[in-house]
């Protein structure tokens, strides 16, 4: 089973064609799949396209009453994925915003089969690279990569911002098991969770890889949300936090 995450804040309009993105994708393969979306008390109609989406697809709403950000949303949707996935269920997370594909998920799940315990959809492989991000953008995202790679080295990777991630489910439960409330320590620092949780598989010594794809910021229908100060400030911690740390386990 394929069990997808997605972190949803004011997505009505991308949720829609994500959720039949991924019904074609697996439906040709023939895979069995659900998605659980978190809506983070958007203030849309980001709920109620999910309900009705659930009424086609196996589509499951989860909801914070009031906004808390992408840290405590990830942090919640993944617990709950944890719980509800057998060991050999195979976790998807991206973002909401349709600037992520599912047709580079072949490739990932490929990787898995080979023993990988993390797989990141990245950028900065040969054949991967992103579209409608502008200069300033993408400077600062491939600085903060640099940056975290500098303090927190794994062979191999070089895309330490991205989400779009796939798990093996029975690591995502063991790394939750082994940092118990501290899986995401820096929820409240928004999108620094998606370094930290990279940090802390590394930490347990899993095996992670990466496989190109092509981020699509052009199709991204609003604003982001991602506060620059706080992350770079979040990227400090981590490295305060973390640095030349192994998990106690």
């Amino acid at each position: 089973m394929i069990r997808v995450f997605l972190p949803a804040y004011n997505e009505e309009v991308a949720l829609e064609r994500l959720v039949k993105k991924f019904d074609a994708e697996f439906k040709s393969t023939g895979t069995a799949y659900d998605i659980t979306v978190l809506d983070d008390g958007s203030i849309d109609k980001t709920a109620d396209v999910a309900r009705r989406l659930g009424q086609s697809y196996p589509v499951k709403l989860l909801r914070h009453p009031a906004n808390q950000g992408l840290g405590q949303t990830m942090s919640d949707g993944l617990s709950h994925l944890a719980q509800i996935s057998a060991d050999n269920d195979i976790v998807v997370t991206m973002d909401c915003d349709d600037t992520h594909d599912p047709k580079y998920l072949s490739s990932a799940f490929t990787k898995l089969q080979e023993g990988f315990d993390m797989v990141i959809l990245s950028r900065y492989q040969t054949g991967g690279g992103e579209e409608g991000l502008s200069r300033t953008r993408s400077v600062l995202s491939r600085g903060a990569g640099l940056f975290l790679k500098l303090f927190f080295p794994i062979k191999g990777v070089w895309e330490y911002s991205c989400g779009y991630r796939v798990f093996r489910a029975s690591s995502l439960k063991k790394a939750i098991q082994a940092f118990g409330k501290d899986f995401v320590r820096f929820g409240h620092m928004g999108f620094v969770v998606t370094p930290e949780i990279l940090i802390k598989f590394n930490m347990l010594g899993f095996r992670i890889a990466e496989v190109p794809f092509i981020l699509n910021y052009d199709r991204k229908p609003g604003k982001s949300t991602n506060r620059p100060l706080r992350t770079i400030r979040g990227y400090f911690a981590l490295v305060g936090a973390y640095c030349g740390r192994k998990a106690r386990v």
